[in-house]
């Protein structure tokens, strides 16, 4: 899989070529409804029903393990029952009266939602290279650069949350509906935007903070990953010839196997040369 990291700095593609990706926190995240505590009682009502009538499916049991892992790992200050051990006790917890006071499960979540807020970082990525709206917004008006990335998912396997340390796409939306007691809404909390960002196509990656380790200067959250990650940097049309020469000697250096390419306008569409492959 082939994604791009969209940078305004000669600087954060060099961390790249040594390995290093940079996730940044929720509040210096330019989209303000980041993770935004959300709960819609009619649809959270609706599921709840759902799941007593029918019962939780082996999917969602699973879910719900991971769930677990989430709290455990970033709000367990607000975790009131472990996980189920099995798909009987989970439906058997799912006649609890508490589930109903719905004022106090909107508390819960909130107050989860705040500490998950605190403490994950994210790594946004795209599906394209070629938005002049991102060269405008991410990239210093096409002085800037973008990083081709190759097979995060090599680095970023995964793990018991099911949600942290994987590359997953954002699904876009009109409206945030968030979480509900069907235990495989968990993804919208982390993986959910509203529609008008949707012109990023973005991929993420989201990791707990204290999972990296911090630039020497102490401003950036950084994860290590295979340098031969990084494949390519593309030049913004704008871009200084200094700022290219300099970066293709210490491509050269760090990194021989990452292509330099250049970005060009071509009838108000970027076009690159030489193109990807």
């Amino acid at each position: 899989m082939r994604l791009f990291k969209f940078v305004g700095s000669t600087s954060a593609v060099l961390n790249m070529a040594k390995g290093s990706l940079k996730f940044t926190p929720i509040e210096e995240l330019n989209d303000p409804s980041e993770l935004t505590p959300t709960m819609d009682r009619l649809a959270v009502r609706a599921s709840l029903e759902a799941l007593r009538n029918s019962g939780m499916t082996q999917d969602q049991f699973n879910w719900l393990q991971c769930q677990g892992a989430v709290l455990d790992l970033l709000s367990p200050e607000e975790k009131v029952l472990n996980a189920p051990r099995t798909l009987a006790e989970a439906n058997r917890l799912l006649s609890i009266p508490v589930y109903e006071n719905l004022e106090y499960m909107e508390r819960k979540l909130f107050a989860t939602i705040k500490n998950i807020r605190a403490r994950v970082g994210i790594l946004s990525l795209s599906q394209r290279y070629d938005s002049l709206p991102m060269w405008a917004h991410y990239a210093d008006l096409g002085r800037g650069f973008v990083a081709v990335l190759e097979n995060l998912e090599r680095s970023f396997k995964g793990d018991e949350t099911g949600s942290l340390n994987t590359p997953k796409p954002v699904v876009y939306t009109n409206q945030f509906i968030g979480m509900t007691f069907d235990p495989s809404t968990q993804d919208r909390l982390f993986f959910s935007k509203l529609s008008d960002w949707s012109y990023e196509r973005e991929w993420r990656v989201v990791t707990a903070l204290n999972a990296c380790h911090r630039s020497p200067d102490g401003k950036l959250y950084l994860r290590d990953v295979d340098r031969l990650q990084l494949t390519g940097v593309i030049c913004g049309w704008r871009a200084s010839t200094t700022d290219v020469s300099s970066l293709d000697d210490d491509l050269k250096r760090l990194n021989p196997d990452a292509k330099l390419i250049l970005a060009v306008l071509d009838g108000g569409r970027v076009r690159l040369n030489p193109p990807l492959r």
